[in-house]
């Protein structure tokens, strides 16, 4: 977060040792945090730094180096924090950029860690860990190792609204009165559970959850699964005896392997798996879901039919899985170019 501070903040002894305080935040080591650039006029002029003597001076001289470090920084962060003594201890929010909040309050936010609201804390946590080794996204494991990314437990999709605005408002309603500003210090990810391409089931949950967190993304794919690479997919098919279905499986176009039911396969409801024909049959699917996996051939369909279950997700929490850092060629462009976006993302809200 950029940090500017009000006039009266500065200027007010009172102040000065939380002033301090959020000083060494900011030059901890890998810190996301930095004092706005066009703040410095009004920094360098205060009593905060004048009016220490020599000790002062040497935090001015500090100061500078971190505004200089701050205005070379190439991904500029989005989030500006307004540290004012007229403002609430919790904090508001204006517009989808700023926090307001009493010195007191900027604390507590600036000492939160970015909570990325997910489905299922350990797959989905492991899976966006993964993918940002791979792609080389060094910023997402440092600041997970370091307390600075926590991934929060939705507990399902149907839980994401309430999971985002209990972070700022607490378990009870608190109406326009939050326990803590933290909007714009939380993401949100889900599954697309997508059918075919354009399927939006859960774009309800999406618009649900947008009004609380800073940024809200409905994954491309169908699930998490569907993401892992072909090696790492022939690799824990094999270690669970499922041989036959690795070369079908992969012999699926892109937009297949995408959409593909990779937890329950061709069933129906009641868990009937559903054989090709019963399949394109079906009334009861979108015609546009039936002509998406038409081309599968009926013995292919067989040893796909009843899906994977669980099996794929333990790639991204199963050490012996683990991916070499900046293997990026084993997704496809589409998985590259939305997998880097979310994850840059991350690394900017940091």
């Amino acid at each position: 977060m950029n940090i500017r501070i009000s006039s009266s903040v500065l200027n007010n002894p009172r102040w000065h040792s939380v002033l301090d305080v959020l000083f060494e935040l900011t030059m901890q080591n890998d810190s996301p945090h930095s004092f706005d650039v066009g703040n410095y006029p009004r920094l360098v002029a205060s009593s905060w730094l004048r009016g220490g003597g020599n000790e002062r001076l040497t935090t001015l001289e500090v100061l500078r180096a971190a505004m200089k470090h701050a205005s070379r920084n190439a991904v500029a962060a989005p989030v500006v924090l307004e540290v004012d003594d007229l403002a609430p201890v919790s904090g508001r929010t204006e517009g989808d950029n700023t926090i307001v909040a009493h010195p007191l309050g900027a604390l507590a936010i600036l000492m939160q860690p970015l909570h990325v609201i997910v489905e299922d804390e350990t797959s989905d946590g492991g899976f966006f860990l993964w993918m940002a080794r791979l792609l080389g996204i060094d910023a997402i494991i440092r600041a997970y190792r370091s307390g600075r990314l926590l991934f929060r437990h939705a507990g399902g999709k149907g839980q994401f609204k309430k999971c985002a605005m209990a972070l700022s408002y607490g378990i009870w309603p608190r109406p326009n009165n939050p326990i803590l500003a933290l909007r714009l210090r939380a993401i949100a990810i889900l599954d697309s559970d997508a059918r075919f391409p354009g399927d939006e089931p859960n774009a309800a949950i999406r618009d649900g959850v947008s009004d609380h967190v800073a940024h809200v993304h409905v994954l491309e794919g169908r699930y998490i699964e569907n993401y892992v690479p072909d090696p790492f997919v022939r690799r824990r098919l094999s270690d669970v005896g499922r041989h036959m279905a690795i070369e079908p499986f992969l012999r699926m176009t892109t937009n297949q392997r995408a959409f593909f039911p990779i937890k329950r396969g061709f069933k129906k409801a009641d868990s009937a798996v559903q054989t090709r024909a019963a399949f394109l049959a079906d009334d009861t699917r979108d015609t546009r879901e039936k002509s998406l996996f038409e081309s599968i051939n009926p013995a292919d369909w067989d040893v796909l039919a009843d899906g994977f279950g669980d099996v794929l997700s333990t790639v991204y929490h199963d050490s012996s899985y683990r991916c070499e850092p900046g293997r990026e060629h084993l997704l496809s462009p589409s998985q590259r170019s939305e997998l880097r976006q979310i994850l840059t993302t991350i690394a900017r809200y940091l």
